[in-house]
């Protein structure tokens, strides 16, 4: 009998033994799903996380919008307080030309990337654009936004980029993701081109 028990406590040992080890392994391979869920494979020699985050960033998306607002308005401080390099807006001519043209940014969607570290996101702005003279109001891309954080702040990183950011930049833009985004507003503008002649027109113009 007592030989018996211990048959039994050990076979009761290993039986938890082996069902340990199948919650671990189920465990694990659950993480790695879980972290290889959104991972884009592209033929470029590398691969990133999720192409993107929609408005993810409250903080981000008021730089952006921001900063847009500040583009349509001609607003040179704002503009020069986006940014880490306020001297490229000492010049305001091609702003104010850019105004003229391009009124209001409405409906600012912010499509996030994180960048190199963690305090830099990529960001890609998709906007419906007034245009002076035009009733349409088409999608526009606009960025890609290479965004840091100092001191706490959020700011458009418009200084010279390291060659290992453009690299890194270029990479995401051709992100399967990213060029779905591009086509989404290409589609918009080629129906805003179809109902209205004026717009159309003002296309065939910028592309000539």
């Amino acid at each position: 009998m007592a030989r018996d028990r211990k048959k039994e406590v050990k076979l009761k040992k290993l039986l938890l033994v082996i069902w340990f080890l199948f919650i671990v392994t189920l465990g694990t391979f659950g993480y790695i799903t879980y972290q290889k869920r959104d991972v884009i494979e592209e033929d470029l020699g590398f691969t990133t996380k999720f192409s993107y985050q929609t408005n993810a960033n409250q903080d981000i998306n008021a730089l952006i919008i921001t900063y847009l607002n500040a583009m349509a308005r001609c607003d040179q401080d704002t503009l020069k307080s986006c940014v880490t390099n306020p001297s490229q807006f000492n010049n305001m001519t091609n702003i104010q030309s850019q105004s003229k043209i391009i009124t209001n940014y409405n409906n600012i969607n912010c499509y996030t990337v994180n960048g190199l570290d963690e305090d830099s996101t990529i960001v890609y702005a998709v906007s419906n654009i007034s245009i002076v003279s035009i009733e349409s109001t088409p999608l526009d891309m606009l960025g890609p936004y290479y965004v840091v954080k100092k001191d706490g702040e959020y700011l458009i990183d418009n200084s010279m980029h390291s060659e290992e950011v453009v690299e890194y930049m270029e990479k995401v833009n051709r992100t399967t993701d990213i060029q779905e985004l591009y086509r989404m507003v290409k589609e918009d503008e080629d129906k805003c081109a179809e109902q209205d002649p004026a717009f159309k027109e003002f296309i065939e113009r910028l592309n000539n």
